[in-house]
């Protein structure tokens, strides 16, 4: 958000901020920022194959959804998902 606490910094989306400033390494928060910096800066810089989905997925819930409480809940849901599959999955 323009002007929030927490923003965009450099080549960096917000969440990959967010994870940079609390000190978070996770590797599966960090497959998760990956895809998240391709769909809010469009650059394509770490092509993952989860990012189109993942796109969707998101815009198919703003759409669905018009409160921002469900789409929240919804979204973190699939968010939850997605950091489950990236933990656990063998590499």
């Amino acid at each position: 958000m323009f002007e929030a606490e927490f923003t965009h910094e450099g080549e960096l989306c917000t969440f990959e901020v967010l994870l940079r400033r609390f000190g978070l390494d996770d590797p599966a928060l960090i497959q998760i920022g990956e895809a998240v910096h391709d769909i809010d800066l469009k650059d394509a810089r770490f092509s993952r194959p989860e990012t189109a989905g993942l796109d969707r997925l998101i815009a198919g819930i703003a759409l669905r959804h018009e409160d921002d409480a469900t789409r929240l809940a919804a979204g973190g849901d699939v968010f939850e998902a997605l950091y489950e599959y990236f933990r656990r999955k063998k590499s």
